[in-house]
């Protein structure tokens, strides 16, 4: 069995709507230790909700790690976030093109 590890982005994304979506979907045999940080690049308070679903499809109501949590003008807030395969990290912006998602770690991968 062989396993590769790297290290870095594994996405981000400036929502250009307020729709919830998929972030990243850890492929299979695949698992991730994360840091996500949300960026709320706007001039005024606003919300965001990040989910950490067990499938793919809208996050259920025991999924939320953070549901329309108050994220101050200009502020950066992270989480530590460790998934495995066929998890989907989602997330959602109160306003459009104002508050970014990027998700960086550790990716480890065996074949």
């Amino acid at each position: 069995m062989a396993i590769a590890i790297t290290y870095g982005i594994l996405d981000c994304d400036r929502p250009a709507n307020t729709a919830e979506a998929a972030l990243y979907l850890v492929a299979a045999a695949t698992e991730i230790d994360a840091v996500l940080r949300v960026c709320n690049q706007d001039s005024s308070a606003r919300t965001f909700s990040i989910a950490h679903c067990k499938a793919t499809g809208a996050a259920d109501g025991t999924e939320w790690l953070a549901y329309e949590e108050d994220i101050d003008a200009n502020t950066t807030i992270e989480y530590s976030i460790c998934a495995g395969a066929a998890e989907e990290i989602r997330r959602q912006a109160s306003i459009a093109d104002k508050i970014s998602f990027h998700l960086s770690g550790k990716k480890k991968v065996t074949s």
